[in-house]
């Protein structure tokens, strides 16, 4: 009997800075089935943000949903990237109109 493991993409680490109310990177690539460490810095003093992953710009699935930290405060995300490549959504929840971009699974 042969037991087929579930692909891997190994573990990536991404740093993000929130900071004037705006993430410091509009594009994150990470591998499918990928462990993702997203080490989060929010710099804007006084303001709470997140980070979180959707399906896509709808954001009604969540893939993760990170805690909302106020900063000045650093806080480390880890979740497993879909095993689907294609394009799918990141914000701040707190500020979805203006902290946005495009999580690309590879």
């Amino acid at each position: 009997m042969t037991t087929t493991q579930p692909p891997s993409g190994g573990a990536v680490t991404i740093d993000l800075v929130a900071q004037n109310i705006a993430f410091d990177k509009s594009t994150i690539t990470v591998p499918a089935c990928s462990q993702v460490t997203v080490n989060f810095d929010n710099k804007d003093s006084g303001i709470p943000h997140n980070f979180a992953v959707y399906t896509d710009s709808k954001a009604t699935t969540p893939i993760f949903k990170g805690e909302i930290i106020t900063g000045p405060k650093t806080i480390t995300y880890t979740f497993t990237a879909p095993c689907t490549p294609g394009d799918y959504y990141f914000r701040c929840d707190v500020h979805p109109t203006i902290m946005y971009g495009t999580f690309k699974v590879v």
